[in-house]
C-alpha cells in the first residue's frame, strides 16, 4: 500500500503538468469545462476544510496541494477565456458563466460590472491580507522561534534532561516545522501571483470580448459591452470564489513546547 501511495505521489506532479498543458493548448468542449469548474470548486473547498485538520498529513501536504490548485486554476481560466471568446451565440456559452452573469448584470452591464468589481476586489483584498499575515507568522517562527527552540533543546541535553538521541529527534521535528512554514510562504507568494495573473486575464476577457463582438461579429458597441461584460462578470465570480475559499485554508499553527514532544 505504501508503495502504491509513493508511486501516485511521484506521478501526480507530472499528471498535473500534463493537465495544465492540455487546458492551455487544447480546445475543450463546454460540458467538460463545466465538469472541470465543479472540480475546481470542490478542490478549493477541500483546501478550505484542511485548516480544521491541522494535526493530520493533510496539513503537511497543504503547500503542495495549494500549488497544484493554482496551476489547475490558471490553466482552467485560460481554457474558459478561449471558449467564451470563440463562441458566437449566447445559447452555446458555458451555462455556469451565462447563468451567474445574467443574475449579476440584470441586463444592465454598468451596474453588473460595478457590482462584480466591488465584490471581487473585496474578496481578493481579504485574501491578500490573510495570506500576508500567514507569511509574517511563518517568517516570525523561522527567524525567532526556531533558533530559540533549538537552543532550549541543546540546554536540555547539556543538563542531562534528555539524551542526545532524543535531542536529535526533537531538533528534526523543529526543522520539519520550519521547512513546512517555508513551503507555506512560497505557496502564498504563488497564490498571490495567480491572483495578479487572474486580474490580467479578466481584462483580456472583457477587452477581447468587446473587440471580437464589434470587429468580428459586427455587433453594436453597446450590445457587445452588454454581452461580454455580463459573461466576464460570471467568469470572474466563478474563479474568485474558489480562490477566496482556498486562501482561507492558510493557517499557521501556534506551536508550543508540547508540540515538540508529540
Amino acid at each position: 500500500m505504501n508503495k502504491v501511495f509513493s508511486t501516485i505521489k511521484d506521478l501526480f506532479p507530472l499528471f498535473m503538468l500534463a493537465l495544465v498543458v492540455i487546458l492551455i493548448f487544447v480546445p475543450l468542449p463546454v460540458r467538460l469545462i463545466q465538469v472541470l469548474m465543479v472540480l475546481n470548486f470542490g478542490f478549493s473547498l477541500f483546501l478550505f476544510l484542511s485548516k480544521f485538520f491541522s494535526k493530520t498529513m493533510l496539513s503537511f501536504y497543504f503547500p503542495k496541494l495549494m500549488f497544484y490548485f493554482c496551476l489547475f486554476t490558471g490553466g482552467l481560466i485560460i481554457a474558459t477565456t478561449r471558449t467564451f471568446l470563440a463562441t458566437s451565440s449566447l445559447e452555446d456559452q458555458i451555462p455556469f458563466i451565462l447563468l451567474i452573469g445574467q443574475w449579476i448584470c440584470r441586463e444592465n452591464f454598468v451596474c453588473g460590472f460595478l457590482t462584480t468589481f466591488m465584490l471581487c476586489v473585496a474578496l481578493l483584498l481579504f485574501c491578500k491580507i490573510h495570506i500576508t499575515r500567514t507569511q509574517e507568522s511563518a517568517a516570525r517562527f523561522c527567524l525567532d522561534r526556531m533558533d530559540q527552540e533549538l537552543f532550549d533543546i541543546d540546554n536540555q541535553i547539556a543538563r542531562k534532561e534528555i539524551t542526545e538521541k532524543e535531542g536529535e529527534l526533537l531538533k528534526e521535528k523543529v526543522q520539519r516545522k520550519a521547512s513546512h512554514l517555508s513551503s507555506m510562504d512560497g505557496t502564498a507568494k504563488f497564490l498571490l501571483g495567480t491572483m495578479g495573473a487572474f486580474t490580467v486575464l479578466y481584462l483580456v476577457a472583457v477587452g477581447g470580448g468587446v473587440a471580437v463582438g464589434i470587429l468580428d461579429r459586427n455587433m453594436y458597441w453597446k450590445d457587445a459591452l452588454n454581452q461580454y461584460v455580463m459573461l466576464s462578470s460570471g467568469y470572474l465570480v466563478l474563479f474568485v470564489v474558489p480562490l477566496f475559499l482556498a486562501s482561507l485554508g492558510f493557517k499557521t499553527t501556534k506551536y508550543t513546547k508540547v508540540d515538540i514532544w508529540h
